[in-house]
């Protein structure tokens, strides 16, 4: 966006000269909005139309990032006071062309629309699009005059309302949802005072659009495709094709059948989809919509990566519906084109009737190994802290600076987030797991500036204003640094989880006082959890003001110091909240430790008498994951042994009482006395059994374990090939996040640390 220095706004009408709208003068301009004739073709009308081109994993015809300015695409309708609307400039006078470079309180705009009161465009958006922004203001080729109001609406709800904004006023910014929206309506009226001078400008105006390919079996007229093209209006979603607006057809009818779903098009017509392999077969009724009677001839077909797979031969109106069943298997992209017959376009109003895609099959391999349908071979180069899928199937993968970014189900970048609002500097600190809300939105947690913090996004990868100040809840429970603890993260949330409602349990550490001698008051970490509702405000049924913290120097220290910390969290159905973490209670000794609080935030003292229960085997250890099985017993993953030199799994009931522990190696340790293994992430398998992540040294791995806690060792083996240990390296560091898709599939993030902080390695998905 080109930005000069700001200028007072001046008047544009030199000294006595006339008001060129004295006497009532208006020059009313409309495009698309002719009424319907007998024979709209004879009568030379012509309406093709293009949607906005989504981001995706296809090849980029258009924006590869989705991002649509609005003066390059095309509206449904327009209506304007003073003259057409104009593309990239201001309105100007009432001729085509006749505006300046848009220019609202001294800032110009490269790109937008130039309006003038009271105006109206429509657009079709397929429900492809996320969000929509822009900049607003009176256009300072009017000077200090004029007055407007903006609103914006989204299938007819208002989503925007700027009051009225007068000229020299600066520039207004808007940012608005538009997910699953199909028609976004941009309206400027007058400030109250008549049209004169009411020169508007939509600056910068852009729709953000990204789809994932379909994770289940789906309508084709609920899945937003990539693009589409039409030949008389916009692709209608449920009914026919109908005249050039939107929704102005009827129900589908071909040859006297009423179909309830479906695409009404117009040859020429095209839509494309990215599938991302994970279909099997599409089908479909095909013919001429009734409404067109015996009008009309198209040709129907269906093509997967370029290469055709169905054509229906020529099919004219009125006759019988034309079934279509095509077998997409390995198919990235689909297009479906709808051709003239060789006559023309004349009343080619064609149906893609009960069209469905069979979806969620994809290719299956030997379990463990790389799925080649993501990314390259199986890889993609995004890595991060930790990761979740959302319902489409797309993942987000949370990066070390509380950096967010959207794959598709084949592992093309579809969106990208940043913990940035409003130009502000990206926060200093680290993050460390994330979490989905029921809504949407994500949650995000770490330290920042030394402090706990927990961050919304929204489902544009946005931060929510909303919650927290500008989208970041900020828990100060550390003590300030002395000379005797001078660590600067003073508290910090390692796990977080959601529950059904959308409430948000963070777990971690906070530095707190502890006094080991009448007088002397020093602090050291203690457990700390932090319940929150789901906007951010605390949860004040839950211990202090929504914060519990839990020393250990009793327990273990005998009153001194204990550096005690969590680092996984879980919960049962019952909202009783499962944690696990460690206790350093002097220089040499470590306790691993598995604790349950009530949902009023005390301990629960039906679990091992206490609430806490220490595990590792008699030796030092640590739990760094857990996991609620079915049943209520708790699966911790961990490290045990001099400096965690093994990966532990254990298991505790119910009531807190420690079962066997499995001991093991990710592989064969350099040097078994100072090679680090531990296991910090689980995520447990229909089957019983568990996948888990963890390193060894300067290695990530994934492994699977059966539900008696016995490793598989065919895990990532190749087909034919011999046993690999069952341990699968899939990237650098000892940071790794695991989540599965909906067909089960095994998705690991991966980073690292590094001088200059956390750097991601890259995401991969197995076979399960």
């Amino acid at each position: 966006m080109p930005v000069q220095d700001p200028v007072p706004p001046q008047d544009s009408t030199p000294p006595g000269d006339p008001s060129p709208y004295a006497g009532g003068k208006q020059y009313p301009w409309t495009e698309r909005l002719e009424s319907a004739v007998d024979d709209p073709y004879a009568a030379g009308r012509s309406y093709p139309w293009f949607s906005p081109m989504a981001a995706s994993s296809l090849k980029p015809q258009g924006p590869a990032d989705g991002q649509n300015f609005l003066s390059g695409l095309q509206w449904t309708s327009a209506t304007n006071t003073w003259g057409p609307v104009e593309l990239d400039r201001s309105n100007g006078g009432q001729n085509a062309a006749d505006g300046s470079v848009l220019s609202v309180g001294g800032r110009t705009f490269a790109k937008g629309l130039g309006v003038h009161a009271a105006s109206e465009i429509r657009y079709a958006l397929g429900g492809q699009c996320n969000t929509f922004t822009a900049r607003v203001g009176v256009d300072d080729e009017v000077g200090a005059r004029g007055s407007v109001q903006f609103s914006a609406f989204g299938d007819g709800r208002m989503l925007f309302g700027s009051g009225v904004r007068r000229g020299g006023d600066p520039a207004l910014p808007v940012n608005l949802s538009v997910a699953g929206i199909t028609e976004l309506r941009l309206v400027v009226g007058d400030g109250g005072d008549g049209t004169e001078y009411d020169h508007a400008d939509w600056a910068d105006a852009v729709l953000s659009c990204e789809v994932a390919p379909p994770a289940k079996d789906v309508s084709l007229s609920a899945l937003a495709y990539v693009s589409a093209t039409n030949g008389w209006g916009p692709v209608e979603f449920d009914r026919s094709n109908g005249e050039q607006g939107l929704r102005d057809g009827e129900a589908l009818t071909i040859a006297g059948r009423t179909f309830g779903q479906g695409m009404g098009v117009h040859a020429p017509s095209a839509l494309d989809y990215d599938l991302g392999r994970t279909c099997t077969t599409f089908s479909a009724q095909l013919g001429l919509d009734q409404e067109v009677g015996r009008r009309g001839s198209v040709v129907f077909q269906v093509y997967g990566d370029g290469q055709k797979l169905y054509d229906s031969g020529l099919i004219r109106g009125g006759d019988p519906v034309r079934q279509a069943v095509v077998d997409l298997r390995g198919v990235q992209t689909l297009r479906l084109s709808a051709t003239d017959g060789g006559d023309g376009l004349a009343y080619d109003h064609a149906d893609w009737a009960d069209a469905r895609l069979q979806c969620g099959t994809a290719v299956t391999g030997q379990p463990g190994t790389l799925d080649p349908g993501f990314g390259e071979g199986g890889r993609s180069s995004v890595g991060g802290v930790a990761t979740v899928t959302e319902d489409s199937g797309a993942l987000v993968v949370l990066g070390g600076q509380f950096d967010l970014t959207r794959l598709s189900s084949s592992g093309v970048v579809l969106g990208r987030g940043a913990a940035t609002l409003n130009g502000a500097a990206p926060l200093n600190g680290a993050a460390s797991a994330l979490a989905l809300q029921p809504d949407g939105a994500l949650i995000a947690v770490g330290y920042a500036d030394g402090q706990m913090v927990a961050l919304r996004y929204q489902p544009d990868l946005t931060l929510d204003p909303g919650f927290g100040v500008g989208g970041v809840v900020r828990l100060r429970l550390g003590v300030a640094a002395s000379q005797y603890d001078s660590d600067p993260v003073r508290a910090a949330a390692t796990a977080v989880t959601v529950a059904p409602d959308g409430q948000i349990v963070l777990a971690g550490y906070a530095a707190r006082p502890f006094s080991p001698a009448p007088g002397v008051t020093l602090s050291d970490d203690d457990f700390a959890l932090v319940r929150l509702n789901s906007d951010g405000k605390p949860d004040f049924t839950f211990g202090e003001n929504g914060t519990v913290t839990t020393p250990l120097n009793a327990l273990l220290a005998g009153g001194d110091a204990s550096t005690d910390k969590l680092y996984g969290v879980a919960l049962q159905p019952d909202g009783k909240i499962v944690v696990a973490g460690e206790a350093q209670y002097d220089a040499n000794n470590y306790s691993s430790v598995v604790a349950r609080y009530l949902g009023t935030g005390k301990l629960d003292p039906s679990f091992s008498g206490d609430g806490l229960a220490l595990g590792g085997l008699g030796e030092r250890s640590t739990f760094h994951s857990v996991a609620v099985e079915k049943g209520g017993t708790v699966l911790l993953g961990g490290g045990t042994g001099r400096f965690f030199t093994s990966a532990l799994l254990q298991r505790f009931s119910p009531v807190g009482e420690a079962g066997t522990g499995v001991r093991f190696q990710f592989r064969v340790p350099e040097n078994v006395q100072l090679f680090q293994t531990v296991v910090t992430a689980l995520l447990l398998q229909p089957d019983g059994g568990v996948v888990l992540g963890g390193y060894a040294g300067d290695t990530a791995f994934v492994a699977r374990f059966g539900a008696d806690l016995t490793q598989d060792l065919t895990f990532g083996a190749k087909p034919g090939g011999a046993v690999s240990g069952g341990n699968v390296p899939v990237g650098s560091g000892s940071l790794i996040g695991l989540t599965q898709d909906p067909q089960g599939r095994i998705i690991a993030t991966t980073a690292q640390f590094t001088a200059t902080g956390i750097e991601g390695d890259g995401t991969v998905r197995l076979f399960p």
